[in-house]
């Protein structure tokens, strides 16, 4: 499977800040060396003043210098975040998805702070952060590490409030000079004065003023008649005029380019997502994108090691306040939010790529359902659903979450999750072990030019509508050759894992749910509750029944709601069954987990016990997927305990069968076996023979933990033998593994060769990509142990890097094999030959099987 890369991922390097260094930080000496005194103790600062003042310059220097520091920097860029979300991206940044995907993120106080002073970054907040929710995490999970939170106005917190004020007139000459490119040009200097005073000395300012010169190669004389062409300019803000002049320097195109970053939600964008939305080749809005950067007009950082832009706020409000003025900024705000739904769909294999815009995503979702549209809130959902692991496995459980209620119309705003519990009853953070630290002071040397915050701007400036005579569009059609449908170009097939794909419908059965759906719009608009009620269960269940499970679960919350408001126990509870049993489905675990429990609850109430088992072994299902087994242990035994009580053995099979798998997963294979013995009794004298032989397989497993290998491997191979018969080509595979690990423990290293080779061949037949990775590591690990069959581990290792080129284990395997071939060629080894592929290797092994 792909790492997917999150972009909170702490810096360790200058360049992988997400800000734009431009150079040497001036006039800032003072305030480097007071924040510094702060943060060498361990302290956290509030880094306050106007938008534009330089704050985020003033935190990159500092930051710049700490990533050279073993805890690197945590940079978060925040937009009135929660304590919850700080939560789980601080999961997200460390790879740790217990606590990412927790479904009470502030529950997880203690192992966020845990995480932190084990690693010790310094910590960084910038963007609009939500002040209170700041200071609590700082509080309760950041203490004794060094901070820096970014804000406009002082407020008291667990930090030291230090204000960023303007530059005086000589830093801000330097400034202008520097990036104006004018260093060492002799007789401007009245020019620059009277410049630097008209742009109030703000750095923001002086930086767009100096990017402008310099694109236009105007003299500083020359740039200040351009004031007198802006009406009323007289008094207006200084980074307004700025950027007002340096807007009228650009060309149709750049200024097109600027104004549609205005309409992304979020103010940035990746390259491929500026591409889409212009319909601009990715090579045209990389040299346009280097040309407004240069002008100080847009930062550019790597986000997934790919091109990220964003727009300062006071430049994003700028351009957005040109869009509505002339009428554009809706319909542009639609295309992009029509884009980035095509975008989840292209990409949904590519996960790296959804991480880098689930920010747009979650904002285009919240626009949508602000504007009254849940159809596209829900086709984010589904789509994010059917993007593989994406959600579960990059630890965006939280942010799918906060979009079912939003497609769900629920009336809570984000975050997904209940209100913290108040701070006095919270788990208390771990004791820092920043006082112990050994690393040495950083050199806070260096500078970046000013980066900064938002404020609104004055009504004075808004744009005149004569600027827009031609359409967005066809600006770019003019300047960029445009290709009109850029959906149909390299469109990647959605990657789903099993249980995850979604399967078309049969063509009688999609024109009935088609049908039903025109009906159901009807029922909408009539107003008919009752009527709508009944269509929703029909498509439900006949969407869950044709395996469309993520297309399902929209329908089956939405009908939820409904019932809910009809305080319909009975049928909330039917509902709630279904529901977390597709939430399990689709492997969305933390929705399950909440949905089981309620459903549990509401059970007890009702005396319902049938359907309280059914949810009982659901929830332990979803405790697995999250790695929680001592709960699953807890709730499968609860399970077992009322199917006994009812003398239903078909359900008492299934527990043990589900108990046991937790048992082993909790670390106790004695008594994962000696539950599995009793089900494979319960299974033989039900005649479920795919059942027994899944239950032997696990036995194989069971006995593999205690040691006992060749009883395991009896236990495997019966297993084998029965997957055959009953032709179960997933659990054939599954066994060959087993049996080529047991093979292996067992000191068998020939069969285990075999097993291998036989398990990467149904791999192949399945086209299943990551397990056909995954057996050709397996075979490789092996192989390489052997000299002579070093040749053969660099075909299969070949193979797999061609599937997954950044696979750690095949990156490794690659590295070691061509290190092993040099020493074996010096020291004569012969090896063997190399014919045919990877694929009739395995199909050669597999042979012996059917022969």
């Amino acid at each position: 499977m792909p790492i997917i890369l999150a972009h909170e991922t702490p810096a360790h390097t200058a360049n992988a800040l997400p800000i734009t260094l431009y150079g040497k930080l001036v006039g800032r000496e003072k305030s480097l060396a007071q924040v510094y005194s702060h943060l060498k103790t361990h302290k956290a600062v509030l880094l306050y003043g106007a938008a534009g003042i330089g704050k985020t310059a003033l935190a990159g220097t500092l930051a710049s210098a700490y990533t050279e520091l073993p805890g690197g920097v945590l940079w978060l860029n925040v937009h009135g975040s929660p304590l919850d979300e700080l939560i789980v991206r601080v999961g997200r940044a460390y790879g740790d998805l217990d606590i990412a995907n927790s479904d009470v993120p502030s529950g997880m106080v203690g192992a966020v702070a845990s995480t932190l002073s084990s690693h010790k970054p310094l910590l960084v907040l910038d963007g609009k952060p939500n002040l209170p929710a700041a200071a609590d995490f700082i509080r309760r999970c950041a203490d004794g590490l060094p901070a820096l939170v970014v804000a406009n106005e002082p407020v008291d917190g667990p930090w030291t409030p230090v204000e960023v004020r303007a530059l005086d007139e000589q830093a801000a000459v330097a400034l202008l000079r520097a990036l104006a490119g004018l260093e060492g040009q002799a007789g401007i200097e009245d020019d620059l004065a009277e410049l630097v005073s008209i742009l109030d000395y703000t750095p923001l300012a002086i930086a767009v003023a100096a990017g402008t010169i310099r694109l236009t190669k105007q003299t500083p004389a020359a740039y200040l008649q351009t004031f007198e062409q802006i009406p009323s300019s007289a008094g207006a803000d200084a980074k307004l005029l700025a950027l007002t002049v340096g807007f009228r320097s650009l060309n149709s195109a750049l200024q097109g380019l600027m104004l549609m970053m205005g309409a992304l939600f979020t103010g940035g964008g990746s390259g491929e997502l500026l591409s889409l939305v212009s319909g601009a080749p990715p090579e045209t809005i990389q040299q346009v994108m280097t040309m407004l950067s240069a002008s100080y007009l847009v930062d550019r950082f790597e986000r997934g090691d790919a091109p990220y832009y964003r727009l300062h706020e006071v430049t994003r409000l700028f351009a957005e306040t040109w869009l509505r003025s002339s009428g554009r900024l809706e319909s542009l705000q639609m295309k992009v939010r029509d884009t980035l739904v095509e975008y989840i769909k292209k990409f949904s294999g590519s996960h790296d790529r959804l991480a880098a815009e689930m920010e747009n995503i979650v904002a285009a979702a919240r626009w949508s359902a602000d504007s009254g549209d849940r159809d596209t809130v829900n086709q984010i959902v589904v789509s994010l659903m059917q993007a593989g692991d994406f959600v579960n496995g990059g630890g965006y459980v939280y942010e799918l979450l906060a979009l079912r209620r939003l497609a769900a119309s629920f009336t809570t705003p984000f975050p997904a999750y209940p209100p913290p519990p108040p701070p006095e009853t919270a788990e208390p953070a771990a004791p820092s072990l920043w006082g112990r630290a050994e690393y040495p002071p950083p050199d806070v040397s260096g500078a970046v030019i000013p980066g900064g915050d938002k404020e609104d701007f004055d009504e004075d400036l808004e744009a005149e509508p004569d600027a827009f005579e031609d359409e967005l569009e066809d600006e770019f059609d003019e300047d960029f050759d445009e290709e009109e449908d850029f959906e149909d170009e390299g469109q990647i097939e959605n990657a789903a894992l099993p249980g995850l794909e979604t399967e078309a419908l049969p063509e009688g059965e999609a024109g009935e749910v088609a049908r039903l759906q025109a009906a159901l719009r009807q029922a909408r608009q009539q107003g008919d509750g009752a009527r709508k009620i009944e269509l929703l269960a029909e498509i439900g269940e006949r969407l869950a029944e044709q395996g469309q499970h993520n297309e399902a679960i929209p329908i089956f919350t939405e009908l939820l709601s409904d019932y809910e408001a009809l305080d319909e126990t009975e049928e909330m509870l039917r509902t709630l069954d279904t529901l977390s049993a597709l939430m399990v489905k689709t492997e969305n675990s933390g929705a399950a987990v909440m949905h089981a429990t309620r459903g549990i609850h509401l059970a007890e109430e009702l005396d319902d016990e049938e359907t309280h088992m059914h949810l009982l072994m659901t929830l332990g299902d979803a405790r697995q997927q999250l790695g929680d087994s001592g709960e699953a242990v807890r709730a499968y035994g609860q399970a077992l305990e009322i199917a006994r009580n009812r003398d239903d053995g078909q359900n008492e099979s299934l527990a043990l069968f589900k108990l046991g798998g937790a048992q082993l997963d909790n670390s106790d294979p004695d008594a994962a076996a000696q539950t599995w013995e009793q089900a494979l009794r319960l299974f033989r004298a039900q005649g479920k023979r795919d059942y027994e032989g899944r239950v032997l397989g696990s036995l194989g497993t069971a006995y593999g933990e205690m040691g006992r290998w060749t009883e395991s491997i009896n236990f495997h191979t019966s297993a084998l033998h029965i997957a055959r018969e009953v032709k179960d080509k997933e659990e054939e595979a599954l066994q060959l593994s087993n049996l080529g690990y047991a093979a292996v423990e067992a000191n068998q290293l020939g069969e285990a060769v075999l097993r291998y080779r036989q398990a990467l061949h149904l791999a192949y037949q399945a086209n299943n990509r990551d397990n056909i990775v995954s057996a050709i590591v397996d075979l490789a690990r092996l192989l390489v142990e052997s000299p002579r069959h070093l040749g053969i581990v660099e075909m299969l290792i070949n193979e797999a890097a061609a599937l997954e080129p950044n696979d750690r284990d095949v990156i490794r395997l690659s590295e070691r094999v061509t290190n092993e071939k040099k020493l074996a060629e010096a020291n004569g080894v012969q090896l063997l030959p190399v014919n045919g592929t990877p694929q009739q290797y395995a199909a050669n092994a597999y042979s012996l099987l059917e022969g």
